[in-house]
């Protein structure tokens, strides 16, 4: 599982803008986008954001998007 990435509305606004071109030009066929409202935003952070999409597909293959930030740890713990 991969951490969200901390932003500003502004950053934000940038990712859905992104994401909503390359849909309109039917160059992304599929993604994800989780965000949320941290419950103490500050110093610039209004949203934690990930997202997965696609890109290039019109030209041929493409490629993926992703914003998101270092994974989760799960490995279970030692409990001694």
């Amino acid at each position: 599982m991969n951490r969200p990435v901390p932003m500003s509305k502004t950053q934000f606004l940038a990712v859905l803008d992104d994401i909503r071109a390359h849909v309109a030009d039917d160059d992304s066929w599929e993604g994800s986008l989780q965000y949320t409202i941290p419950e103490e935003p500050g110093d610039g952070v209004d949203f934690d954001v990930v997202a997965g999409y696609r890109i290039g597909n019109s030209l041929g293959q493409g490629g993926f998007r992703l914003i998101a930030g270092d994974p989760v740890d799960t490995t279970p713990k030692d409990p001694s």
